[in-house]
């Protein structure tokens, strides 16, 4: 949920005095921008890519780290955005387009280029996370709990957000469970990709120690999923 509004202040800074409202699912401004409407994602994937560099330069176990892991993983794979722009002929990289000749070549690039950085990221974050095991430093059964509960809860979170939005109940399917089930469906795959990296290193996939649930993070995500709901769900709004 973190890199949603991530990706929307970073529009909203950009397009300034033009912002009329800034939700979960859009950003409502006077004023029609390629920039603003590329800036969101944009966001998510150099932050996304920043967070994947701390995460694999960083060791030990700690929750802080695994927090990174996700946090990574969900702005990198926004990056299948470009995709469902291309594909539904709608959303933010739909606008980026817009009048653009020929329509189906830029369609095209723009699709090709949004599945590209999908399976970089996908592979970028196997890889990185397979590093885990290899130095005994998680289980692949952590793993693949961290990434399954995460998809499931960030998912959920998401989607009751939008059912909140100030726009139309319709971004509920489009910018709730779309955006959130369906971009970041990747998430399971994650553990089958890590898996086949382990074997194929011959790396044992569950050391002896496990990392323990840690109440402090469970009620820090708790406490931000309500804070998301109630605030960024209904959105701010401003007075361009």
């Amino acid at each position: 949920m973190v890199h949603e509004v991530l990706g929307h202040i970073t529009a909203a800074w950009i397009v300034g005095d033009g912002i009329l409202s800034l939700s979960t699912v859009a950003i409502q401004n006077v004023y029609a921008s390629r920039t603003v409407s590329a800036a969101g994602t944009l966001a998510n994937v150099v932050v996304g890519l920043i967070a994947l560099v701390l995460f694999s330069r960083t060791g030990g176990r700690s929750g802080w780290r695994y927090f990174v892991a996700v946090f990574s993983a969900f702005n990198l794979l926004n990056s299948g955005y470009l995709v469902a722009s291309a594909i539904l002929q709608s959303g933010d990289w739909a606008a980026v387009i817009q009048g653009l000749s020929p329509p189906w070549e830029w369609r095209s690039m723009l699709g090709l280029v949004g599945a590209i950085a999908y399976v970089l990221s996908m592979r970028g974050l196997s890889r990185s996370m397979a590093a885990l095991v290899e130095r005994n430093e998680a289980s692949l059964p952590d793993l693949r709990s961290l990434i399954v509960a995460s998809y499931w809860a960030g998912g959920a979170v998401m989607t009751a957000a939008s059912v909140f939005n100030p726009i139309s109940p319709r971004l509920i399917l489009i910018s709730g469970v779309g955006a959130s089930f369906v971009m970041s469906a990747g998430f399971l795959a994650l553990p089958g990709m890590i898996a086949r990296q382990l074997r194929r290193k011959r790396v044992p996939a569950s050391p002896a120690a496990s990392t323990p649930l840690s109440p402090l993070w469970i009620g820090m995500a708790i406490a931000w999923g309500v804070v998301f709901v109630a605030i960024f769900g209904p959105g701010i709004h401003f007075h361009p």
